[in-house]
């Protein structure tokens, strides 16, 4: 999945991966990060807010709500740390992450505990 997880309800999510995954069977998951360092995240932050709405707006003729959407979902979305916590607190092992981009983004994977029933 690739991006899901802040426009859904991530708890209901990560239920149904875990519910419909055979044992062993793995969910990767790209999604918002943060950046480690906290002024290049702090200034992440104000180019998102000022510089990708103008140029939304600028590249749509005059519709940046898909920007200012952006935003928001990074603002209000876990760090990679507290994110695989959740993914290991619905039932997964092996959850690993790699932050790409500075951080921006990370691509989180787990795994299905085999001897898990099927659903």
């Amino acid at each position: 999945m690739s991006l899901g997880l802040k426009i859904c309800n991530r708890r209901l999510a990560l239920d149904e991966a875990f519910r419909i995954l055979r044992p062993g069977g793995r969910v990767i998951l790209l999604e918002a990060s943060n950046i480690r360092w906290r002024l290049l995240h702090r200034a992440y932050l104000g180019y998102m807010s000022l510089c990708m709405p103008v140029l939304g707006w600028l590249a749509t003729g005059g519709d940046a709500s898909a920007y200012r959407y952006l935003l928001h979902g990074i603002r209000g979305f876990p760090s990679a740390e507290s994110l695989a916590d959740e993914i290991r607190g619905h039932g997964f092992d092996e959850v690993r992450f790699e932050r790409l981009s500075l951080g921006i983004v990370a691509i989180h994977t787990a795994r299905k505990p085999l001897g898990t029933d099927k659903a």
